[in-house]
C-alpha cells in the first residue's frame, strides 16, 4: 500500500476476508487507500471505484505514468516549507496531484496534512519501494471515479452465471465518525447504499460500526451480520460488524 489514511482496512484485512464467498469477479465501490483490495488474493477481473478525485488521480499515474511519478518522488524534499504551500494550494497537473496526495496523505501526523509526521527509519524509500508493487497490482484493473449509486447502477453482467461469481465489498465511510474523507456519509447515503446492493443481484458484503441507524437498516432487510472485533481509543469503543447477504454466518435478527 502506498497510502495512509484512517479507518483502511490493512490491519484487519485478513479476518474479514475469511468471511467473503468465493468470486471470479470482485467490485468494491469505495476504494480508499485500497487496503483491502491490496491485501486480499486478487480476483480474475477487478472493477473499483472511488469519488475522490485524489485517489483515482493517484492511482491512474501510479497505472500509467509510473516513471514520471517515481522520478519526481525521489526530488520531492519532505519539508514544512512545501506543507504550509500545499494546505493552501491544490494541484491540477496529474504529476504534481499524486505528488500533493501521497505528501499529504503520507507525510504529515495521522494523515491530516497539518503538521510533519516525525518517524523513525527512511519512509520515503520504503514508499518508494512499494510504488513498483502497487502498479503490478493495479494491472487490468478497471477504476472509476463516480459517486456510489452511479457506479453501482452502471455495473451489467453478460448472463446470470457471471453475475452469480461477481462479490462487492463495501468499505464506505462510517456512519456517525470524524474522519479525513472529503465525502462523509449520511443515513440517507447509507440507506440507498443498502437499497442498491440488495437489489444489485450480487452478493455483498459491507463494514460498518455497530451504529444503531445500520443495524435498523440491516434488520429491516434481514440480512447477516458478523462481528469482526472492537476498536478502542480514549474518547470510545466500537465494534467493527460486517453485514451481508449470503449466510455464512448465522443472522442476528433471527
Amino acid at each position: 500500500m502506498i497510502l495512509r489514511r484512517l479507518g483502511n482496512k490493512q490491519v484487519i484485512a485478513e479476518k474479514i476476508q475469511k468471511q467473503f464467498p468465493s468470486h471470479n469477479i470482485y467490485i468494491e465501490p469505495f476504494f480508499g487507500a485500497g487496503g483491502m483490495f491490496f491485501n486480499k488474493p486478487k480476483a480474475k477481473y477487478n472493477i473499483v471505484n472511488d469519488l475522490d478525485s485524489d485517489v483515482f488521480n493517484l492511482f491512474q499515474v501510479v497505472s500509467t505514468r509510473l516513471d514520471e511519478l517515481k522520478k519526481a518522488f525521489e526530488l520531492m524534499p519532505i519539508h514544512s516549507d512545501l506543507l504550509e504551500y500545499w494546505k493552501t494550494n491544490t494541484e491540477e497537473e496529474p504529476i504534481r496531484k499524486a505528488m500533493r496526495f501521497l505528501f499529504m496523505s503520507n507525510f504529515t501526523y495521522l494523515g491530516k496534512g497539518t503538521t510533519i509526521g516525525l518517524v523513525c527509519g527512511d519512509s520515503k524509500g520504503f514508499l518508494m519501494s512499494k510504488i513498483d508493487e502497487t502498479a503490478k497490482f493495479l494491472f487490468d484493473v478497471q477504476f472509476a471515479n463516480f459517486d456510489f449509486r452511479k457506479f453501482i447502477n452502471s455495473l451489467s453482467f453478460r448472463d446470470k452465471i457471471e453475475q452469480s461469481k461477481s462479490f462487492i465489498y463495501c468499505d464506505p465511510p462510517y456512519l456517525g465518525t470524524d474522519d479525513n474523507y472529503s465525502h462523509s456519509f449520511t443515513e440517507n447515503d447509507s440507506s440507498e447504499l443498502f437499497d442498491l446492493l440488495c437489489n444489485s443481484g450480487c452478493r455483498f458484503a459491507m463494514s460498518e460500526f455497530d451504529h444503531p441507524f445500520i443495524l435498523k437498516q440491516a434488520e429491516q432487510r434481514n440480512l447477516n451480520l458478523i462481528i469482526i472485533g472492537e476498536r478502542k481509543n480514549l474518547k470510545n469503543r466500537r465494534v467493527e460488524i460486517l453485514i451481508t447477504n449470503y449466510a455464512n454466518a448465522p443472522t442476528l435478527f433471527s
